[in-house]
């Protein structure tokens, strides 16, 4: 059963994809491996890899960081040929398909359980989360974009974290540029999470699992004190009121 809802997840994923490079105009792989040696885009894309991955020759659910690409490139080049661009879709918008393909896959073959809750909860809150602020950003709220590239940044996925900071630089968010100029730039996405998980907490019970969230983020990368809030907040049974947060 799982491998059936793992299968069906990566199928339809690809499905959509090869809709996207239909409609772009059918660029040929060649031509795409060209496109995507541009700067901004984050990863090249051998010809065999398209061919493998639209083919139905890998097991696996694309990499981001691919998908991204190929997004990218699908649009240049509807772009250069005179094509519409927007019915394929933003970057944002295809990364929250993404992310439900992922956790439909999630889903399918567990997970573990890092929050204190019951696993199959814990991912899909976890999850929505991020899709919720993708949904967000690729909306235009710039407020999503900086934490995305916050979060980005602690998962170690680079290339998603700079396109977020550089949305969020784009539209001004005020402390865009203080986290483009840090010296240590996962030291202050981890005191950002700190706070997004203490302001969640301060909002009550329904909102303990995304300060659980953030916190594990901050946690996972030194901050004594999301180290104290995770440990005080897994100590209670998922669904229990959980302590006051520290201020």
């Amino acid at each position: 059963m799982a491998d059936t809802h793992r299968a069906g997840a990566r199928s339809e994923f690809i499905a959509a994809l090869k809709e996207l490079r239909e409609a772009a105009g059918q660029p040929p792989y060649s031509q795409m491996k060209r496109l995507s040696r541009a700067g901004d885009v984050p990863k090249e894309l051998p010809e065999s890899t398209l061919n493998d991955i639209l083919n139905g020759k890998r097991e696996r659910l694309p990499d981001w960081q691919l998908v991204a690409s190929f997004v990218m490139v699908c649009r240049r080049h509807a772009e250069l040929t005179g094509l519409p661009t927007d019915a394929l879709g933003s970057v944002a918008q295809w990364q929250a398909r993404w992310l439900a393909a992922r956790n439909e896959r999630a889903h399918a073959i567990g997970s573990y359980d890092l929050y204190g809750t019951p696993a199959d909860e814990a991912e899909r809150r976890t999850t929505r989360t991020v899709a919720r602020l993708v949904r967000l950003a690729g909306d235009g709220d710039v407020e999503s974009a900086f934490r995305l590239a916050v979060i980005k940044t602690l998962t170690g996925e680079n290339a998603e974290a700079g396109y977020w900071l550089h949305t969020a630089r784009r539209e001004r968010h005020p402390d865009a540029e203080a986290f483009a100029a840090a010296a240590r730039p996962v030291e202050f996405a981890a005191r950002r999470c700190f706070g997004y998980g203490q302001d969640y907490e301060q909002r009550g019970q329904a909102k303990q699992d995304i300060a659980r969230f953030y916190y594990k983020l901050a946690a996972d990368h030194g901050h004594p004190q999301a180290v104290e809030r995770l440990r005080a907040l897994r100590a209670v049974p998922f669904g229990k009121l959980l302590p006051a947060p520290v201020v």
